[in-house]
């Protein structure tokens, strides 16, 4: 039986691949959930200074700078302009940090649900965890910093009654918030530059709903009314406090991480009474050589398709003086 004319359909997910692969547009679906679901876990990206580097550079170098100073001017005294003094900071990248799959032609097959959806989605989560505890591992060895004068250092506030577990003091927070904020203003911090402060969800439940001696809500009241933003009917991610956005995240580090062979190296430090910190986006500085990219290999010898998720990027401090540790001991 002869075959008729073969036609020829327009295969949408060629592109533009030498040799022709009709797949090789299909990938954009695995690399758009990666940066969604990245973008959704992560809760310091776009709270701290962020730049990318062009390839081949290893660091970025930030000038930093000191305040100006003034004086009275004698009658006939020649002006030949005052020191102004400057430093820099370098901060480095880190190794290449991945997250990488095999997904089996018989799981692929057999499976009721989109696998690869679900396990893009968890590889996006996964680097967004890690990103976001070495940004508060750093955020905190800066708090620690006694900084190079004239540029001050850190602080690190010791309350035994800012805990984050057990019996919290809602009141015992707020108060520590108030001396952080003075602490800021006394080293000249701008009051309006945006401030955050993170906390676990325990202890952010106990801010929120703190309560004065005459057992009276402190915040939730704000909340009852209908039109304020994250108010309590939609269950606020966020809540403002003297104007410090307080969140709440799950990788606050709060164990001794000295010797966790788990953490980057330049990480590694006691957190063991860490309970929160506090910080404005100066603090703290992320550099971006190679942004989220994704690959996906057929591995035919293995009948599975591998696929990995990686990042390139690494951090350090900044002005340790716009960061505030809060500590039991």
């Amino acid at each position: 039986m002869a075959l008729g004319q073969a036609s020829n359909p327009t295969r949408s997910g060629s592109g533009q691949s030498s040799p022709v692969d009709s797949r090789s547009l299909w990938m954009d679906v695995f690399g758009g959930e990666v940066f969604t679901a990245f973008d959704n876990a992560t809760v310091t990206l776009d709270k701290h200074t962020v730049k990318s580097l062009n390839g081949g550079a290893k660091s970025y170098r930030f000038p930093k700078t000191w305040k100006a100073s003034a004086e009275y001017h004698t009658p006939g005294a020649e002006l030949l302009g005052n020191d102004f003094q400057t430093g820099e900071i370098s901060i480095n990248v880190d190794d290449i940090l991945v997250s990488h799959y095999g997904i089996a032609d018989l799981d692929r097959i057999l499976s009721h649900f989109d696998m690869r959806s679900i396990i893009s989605k968890e590889m996006g989560g996964a680097l967004a965890k890690v990103f976001d505890k070495n940004v508060f591992r750093q955020l905190v060895l800066a708090a620690r910093d006694t900084g190079s004068a004239p540029f001050p250092g850190g602080e690190s506030i010791v309350n035994a009654l800012c805990k984050n577990s057990g019996v919290i003091s809602g009141i015992a927070w707020l108060d520590a918030i108030r001396d952080a904020n003075m602490r800021l203003f006394n080293k000249d911090v701008p009051e309006d530059m945006p401030r955050y402060l993170a906390v676990n969800a325990e202890t952010f439940d106990a801010i929120k709903y703190a309560k004065d001696s005459n057992g009276q809500y402190l915040i939730l009241n704000r909340d009852f009314q209908a039109d304020n933003a994250g108010g309590i009917q939609k269950r606020s991610e966020t809540i403002t406090v003297d104007g410090v956005t307080i969140v709440k995240s799950r990788n606050i580090p709060s164990t001794n991480e000295t010797t966790a062979t788990t953490v980057y190296s330049k990480y590694r430090a006691n957190y063991a009474t860490t309970t929160g910190v506090m910080w404005c986006p100066q603090a703290v500085a992320t550099v971006k050589l190679m942004d989220i990219s994704m690959e996906t290999e057929r591995d035919v010898r293995r009948l599975e398709d591998f696929m990995v998720s990686k990042m390139f990027v690494g951090h350090g401090t900044m002005r340790p003086e716009m960061a505030i540790e809060f500590k039991t001991a």
